[in-house]
């Protein structure tokens, strides 16, 4: 399986990507499952990229053909988004769908909804 995002780490014949510069060390992480010539999958990629300015994650891309399992389950369904493992959505995604569901997993923490509130309520006055 080959993972590829803002730099590389090498493990033996594996390559595990790192977090971008732009996440935080308990932001959520989201992985898109795509293919080398794939573009929707560039179209997801690069939405993210520009969702991660408003909200901070960690982005990792991942070839689902370097990796035979992936391919067997995901088959043509590339691109699919998963959100801490989970998948969030496939195929042709819409930057709001996508920011919707990153907004949807920041409020499955605790901690998240309770900032979330204490800052709405701290603007309120």
């Amino acid at each position: 399986m080959v993972f590829w995002a803002v730099g590389r780490l090498c493990y033996g014949s594996r390559a595990m990507a790192q977090p971008s510069a732009r996440s935080t060390p308990h932001a959520i992480r989201v992985t898109i499952l795509s293919r080398r010539d794939c573009h929707l999958c560039h179209v997801v990629a690069k939405m993210a990229r520009r969702l991660q300015a408003e909200t901070p994650f960690s982005l990792f891309t991942v070839d689902v053909d370097e990796d035979a399992a992936l391919a067997a389950r995901y088959g043509s369904r590339i691109p699919v988004v998963l959100i801490e493992a989970r998948e969030a959505c496939a195929g042709k995604v819409t930057e709001g769908q996508l920011r919707r569901a990153i907004k949807r997993a920041r409020w499955r923490g605790p901690v998240s909804r309770i900032l979330s509130r204490l800052r709405s309520s701290l603007r309120r006055g």
